[in-house]
């Protein structure tokens, strides 16, 4: 708790006048001037000494209900301003503006008997800290006491259930790309003695040198398709509606994808780019990035979807998301299918203008109007494929 404050300008003026009365009735001998004076600069004094020490008397507190949340869930703040100068009433005698610390998060929210409630945005914020400002009627001075409390609200992106994630069904069985079950590809289940006709690549060297024979490592195959699936979200965009409905979708498919313990992947391409690599993104290390995500990042998606797909750990299949139009997606698409894979898109606002020339370089195009359709664009389409 912290305190901040003093005379004010009004206040100074009212003094500095009152020493001119004094010297004034000093000069023509106007005792009335004098006692005039003597107010004067007594009451700016008085009032100050009133407001500093009612102000040393209050606490001031913040919680928020709760503190973590769904971007759109209703929050409530409550700020409570305590202290023996409230309980003795004094509090009565000045103002007190409560200031919640919420201009930059929540602007419009609503008030009512000293608690505030609001829809929750997208992001992880710091609130500044809760402030009580005590000052007298006439404004000759003020003292602001910094309260304490909660400070920090996570608002997650929503991530409505899928049913079905029916994304890159027309690159099923395409290319190199594919993993055999057998290729080693998934988690380490045990070492055994090694066999003849083993591969070089699955001896585990360690084990070897340990036991003074080959030693080779028998991988457990993850459930699921075994399909590896990259998130790429497109981040070089203007934040808004259309930003915030690529995040949805992409919260929406990495939590049914690692649910169905797909090998699953995040790139993000925003202010503060991150990329979680494929099967080191659990659903909760997923939620965190796409809480942070910010809009406004400068790398095109043309330009990381072709550093992905040419990366030495290529996924099967890629899916962009995006809302802006970025004239080289189409052609950084067909390179990656022509390495082996996988393209599907996810399209919201400008970017679906897009939709028609990405079907046309092979990949799998769904447009998404708005943040509260998500599912239900992923259903449809799914209900599409499953016809088909």
């Amino acid at each position: 708790m912290t305190a901040a404050g003093g005379p004010s300008a009004r206040a100074l003026g009212l003094a500095g006048a009152g020493l001119a009365a004094l010297l004034a009735s000093r000069g023509f001998g106007t005792p009335a001037l004098a006692v005039l004076g003597a107010g004067m600069v007594a009451l700016p004094v008085l009032v100050n000494v009133v407001v500093w020490v009612v102000a040393a008397g209050v606490r001031v507190e913040r919680r928020i209900e709760p503190a973590r949340c769904v971007a759109g869930a209703p929050v409530r703040l409550t700020v409570t301003v305590r202290g023996w100068a409230t309980r003795l009433g004094l509090d009565r005698l000045l103002v007190m503006h409560v200031d919640t610390g919420l201009a930059a998060v929540a602007p419009d929210a609503r008030h009512a008997g000293g608690r505030w409630t609001f829809e929750a945005v997208r992001g992880d914020h710091r609130l500044a800290p809760a402030r009580v400002e005590v000052s007298d009627p006439f404004g000759l001075a003020r003292r602001t006491r910094t309260g304490d409390g909660d400070d920090h609200l996570m608002a997650a992106p929503a991530a409505p259930a899928l049913s079905g994630v029916p994304l890159g069904a027309r690159a099923r069985g395409h290319g190199a790309r594919r993993r055999a079950a057998g290729s080693g590809f998934g988690e380490l289940d045990r070492v055994r003695d090694y066999q003849a006709g083993d591969a070089l690549s699955r001896v585990h060297w360690g084990q070897t040198a340990k036991r003074g024979r080959l030693q080779t490592k028998e991988m457990r195959a993850p459930e699921g398709s075994g399909r590896t699936v990259l998130l790429l979200l497109d981040g070089a965009v203007p934040p808004g509606e259309a930003f915030e409905t690529t995040v949805t979708a992409t919260a929406a498919l990495a939590r049914h994808l690692a649910e169905a313990r797909e090998p699953v992947g995040l790139v993000h391409t925003g202010r503060e780019p991150a990329r979680l690599p494929v099967g080191r993104a659990p659903w909760p290390v997923a939620e965190i990035a796409l809480t942070r995500v910010r809009a406004g990042g400068e790398r095109s998606l043309a330009l990381a979807m072709r550093a992905e797909a040419t990366s030495p750990d290529a996924p099967d299949l890629i899916v962009v998301l995006t809302s802006g139009a970025d004239a080289g997606l189409a052609a950084s698409a067909a390179q990656a299918r022509s390495l082996g894979v996988g393209v599907a898109a996810v399209l919201a606002g400008p970017a679906a203008a897009a939709g028609a020339e990405l079907a046309a370089a092979g990949v799998d195009v769904v447009v998404v109007p708005g943040p509260d359709r998500v599912a239900a664009a992923l259903g449809e389409r799914r209900e599409r494929a499953s016809a088909s």
